[in-house]
């Protein structure tokens, strides 16, 4: 069992023995002071000090919960969004696991890639891949991306990836993300559990979002309804799945061609994955017919070395299977030389896509009704 396996055993209560007990009371006194240091810092947002307001709308895509929640399907699926309305999007994001988020760097200029994954980090470059009209810049200080991209860019709107406890940079609109599958963190901030911070701040939510509600039977979803009524009663909830889109060898995503998601469906698969559900990657593949005969998680952000290839191709002749499928999230960080061998079990990659269950100008409605109330004037976007 991984690290990461184990400590979600011990913090969802799954693991029952004594060690386990140990373990989750001493990561609770943790807790305790974690959760106090957020509510000073939020305290101290909330009465507006050291924060930097721009001159464009800045939309903030994030969660409270740490782990895939699927802010990056969302992210590009907002862009997508405006880009049709006739905006011209920046996103902002950390880059966690860059070379150097300490710097603002530009990754992409209207679709055009200018670094490599190694510069950005995986989501900021696979975001910049999958975004032709728009920008992606990274660095821990924002505003200064957000300058960049106003003023070098032209940028007339921003998207603040993974950005609702960043908050030294104003934002409109704060859109949240819920995992359906692990709504709340198992009711514990970190590092007893996975909340980044306590229920109470979804309080700043303009928008909630259900995500991979598929995955979860409907009672689980009106549980998740009910619960989020009661904290947050006038905040508008909306449901999506993370529908697949294509399926490509790993060649043909590195070349930007793929084929119907359908292609490969009587091979034996062997799913891998280093995100932060690796469940949900599975049960995707699972619900559109594939067999997965094996699966094999890595930790979110997972740098795949040779070593780690070599073990993947071992566990899938082990089991027997056709081919291998990871996400477009690990395929940006595959070696090079494995991109261009020729291995006698070939690799996969699925993307995904978001879809909203009300339909996306519905969405948009809503995101345009917030705008102006937040504006203070007509939005004029779309």
């Amino acid at each position: 069992m991984s690290g990461e396996a184990l400590f979600k055993s011990i913090v969802s209560g799954e693991d029952q023995s004594v060690l386990g007990d140990i373990a989750r009371s001493s990561l609770g006194l943790l807790s305790k002071g974690y959760e106090k240091a957020v509510s000073i810092r939020n305290a101290r947002f909330d009465e507006g000090k050291g924060v930097t307001k721009v001159i464009v709308p800045v939309i903030s895509v994030g969660n409270i919960t740490a782990g895939g929640t699927g802010k990056t399907p969302m992210v590009r699926f907002i862009c997508d969004v405006l880009t049709q309305k006739g905006l011209h999007p920046t996103v902002l994001s950390r880059g966690y696991r860059a070379e150097d988020n300490n710097k603002n760097i530009i990754i992409s200029k209207d679709g055009t890639m200018l670094v490599e994954p190694s510069i950005s980090g995986d989501e900021a470059w696979l975001l910049a891949k999958v975004l032709q009209k728009s920008n992606v810049i990274i660095g821990r200080e924002r505003s200064k991306s957000a300058e960049i991209a106003i003023n070098e860019l032209g940028a007339d709107c921003l998207i603040m990836d993974d950005g609702f406890q960043h908050r030294a940079l104003a934002r409109d609109i704060d859109i949240v993300l819920i995992d359906a599958s692990n709504p709340f963190g198992y009711e514990h901030v970190l590092p007893r559990g996975l909340l980044r911070e306590p229920l109470s701040g979804l309080q700043r939510a303009d928008i909630i979002v259900l995500t991979k509600v598929d995955q979860v039977a409907p009672g689980i979803v009106s549980g998740i309804r009910k619960r989020l009524t009661q904290m947050i009663p006038n905040i508008p909830v909306y449901e999506t799945t993370h529908k697949p889109q294509f399926m490509y060898t790993l060649d043909e995503w590195a070349n930007g061609s793929g084929a119907s998601v359908d292609a490969y469906k009587e091979q034996r698969i062997m799913a891998v994955s280093g995100i932060g559900n690796p469940q949900s990657f599975t049960q995707t593949l699972t619900d559109v017919g594939y067999n997965v005969v094996h699966t094999l998680p890595f930790g979110d952000h997972h740098d795949f070395s040779n070593d780690d290839v070599v073990e993947i191709w071992k566990q899938a002749f082990a089991h027997q299977a056709d081919a291998i499928c990871i996400t477009e999230k690990d395929a940006v960080k595959v070696p090079g030389d494995v991109v261009r061998a020729k291995w006698r079990i070939p690799m996969y990659v699925l993307s995904v896509e978001v879809t909203l269950q009300k339909g996306q100008e519905v969405f948009f409605e809503t995101l345009k009704e917030q705008l102006a109330a937040k504006l203070g004037k007509q939005c004029t976007i779309g």
